[in-house]
């Protein structure tokens, strides 16, 4: 990475000096991203509010889009020089910057006019990320970061090198959908229409992070489904869904197991009674649910190190801790015990349960397009 830094350095630093000819326009607001090709999540939610404000007021905002989804090859090295080069240009004529990931022409090439908002892309952070952990370039030039709670108030700001202040507790909007039964009614009814063998049965998600970074390459958790269901039986059927960052893998073929690595988080969660997971943001959305957690974490102590916890996870964790596929099994088959921890977590990590965050992500959209913040 330091020789691609470094060239990249230099390509960027040379278009730099032809922004003198760029001005910035203070109606434009940039959607960026490295991770997805297509308007997801928050960036989806949000580009439709920011759409019907302009359709109640005349050409409030010019919404811009740069989606793009690296990938770890030759060529896609190649087209992330070109992108960053197009970015440069593009961020640095906006008047806000929307982001769902961390961006390097942000941190190294931006203009102080032009102000960032970061959407961070999960709901909460065990993990340690961001200028916590060893990383190829310093985060940097972040006004806003948007968080689910005060609990993380303090980890955000470490971890993208703003001032507490900085980090405004309006709630994740992708989240929105977890409180309204309507849509989740609506999420399982498609579910069993697509999976009609799910009704009747107990139906497990296994849904890991991934392990390591966006320029060396990722890898998952390890774990033996076949052997999970095997043990568990036929009443049990478990449905996997990677990373998106991992979303080309499969495993196991089990007749029982099933690959869902193409779906809505969301709509898995509509039928799913157990979950198990690791260190992955989405067990702060799961604990809406109300419904069992088991903790597949085979790696924890080397993952404690490296990349560390922003949490204490032994305390923390709303469900029984694994390091092994049996201990899995003995944990999705015994009395529920953890009710109460359950709803301790969901409280300290969603200062908002009212299906409303969208709202106020746009509203402090407005303010900063505004001049107020």
């Amino acid at each position: 990475m330091k020789l691609k830094k470094i060239i990249l350095d230099v390509i960027l630093s040379f278009f730099r000096l032809f922004l003198v000819f760029v001005k910035v326009d203070p109606k434009k607001i940039t959607f960026v991203s490295l991770e997805h090709d297509s308007l997801a999540g928050d960036f989806r939610l949000i580009s439709r509010a920011l759409e019907k404000e302009n359709e109640t007021e005349l050409d409030k905002y010019h919404l811009t889009y740069l989606l793009t989804k690296f990938e770890k090859t030759l060529w896609g090295n190649i087209q992330y020089f070109f992108t960053c080069i197009k970015q440069l240009f593009v961020i640095n004529s906006s008047a806000l910057v929307l982001l769902d990931y961390n961006n390097y022409v942000v941190s190294k090439f931006k203009r102080k006019e032009v102000k960032v908002l970061q959407l961070w892309h999960a709901t909460g952070a065990i993990k340690q990320f961001g200028n916590m952990v060893d990383r190829d370039y310093k985060i940097n030039n972040y006004d806003y970061v948007i968080s689910n709670c005060e609990y993380f108030v303090k980890p955000y700001a470490q971890a993208f090198h703003v001032k507490e202040e900085q980090v405004m507790v309006t709630g994740i909007p992708k989240t929105d959908r977890l409180f309204h039964k309507r849509k989740i009614e609506k999420d399982r009814n498609a579910m069993y229409k697509q999976y009609p063998e799910l009704k009747g049965k107990k139906v497990v998600l296994y849904a890991p992070t991934f392990r390591g970074r966006l320029m060396q390459g990722f890898r998952d958790g390890q774990v033996n489904l076949d052997k999970i269901i095997e043990q568990l039986g036929e009443e049990y059927v478990i449905l996997y869904k990677m990373h998106p960052l991992l979303a080309d893998k499969t495993i196991d073929t089990h007749h029982h197991v099933i690959c869902c690595n193409g779906m809505s988080i969301k709509k898995l969660f509509s039928v799913t009674d157990v979950l198990i997971s690791d260190y992955s943001a989405i067990i702060f959305d799961f604990s809406v649910f109300d419904k069992k957690m088991v903790f597949y974490v085979p790696d924890i102590e080397e993952y404690a190190k490296s990349p560390g916890f922003f949490v204490n996870y032994e305390q923390e964790m709303p469900g029984a801790i694994c390091t092994s596929e049996q201990a899995v099994v003995d944990a999705i088959q015994a009395e529920d015990e953890y009710q109460e921890k359950r709803k301790a977590f969901r409280d300290k990590f969603f200062a908002y349960q009212d299906g409303k965050s969208i709202k106020r992500v746009v509203a402090l959209i407005d303010q900063i397009m505004g001049g107020k913040l």
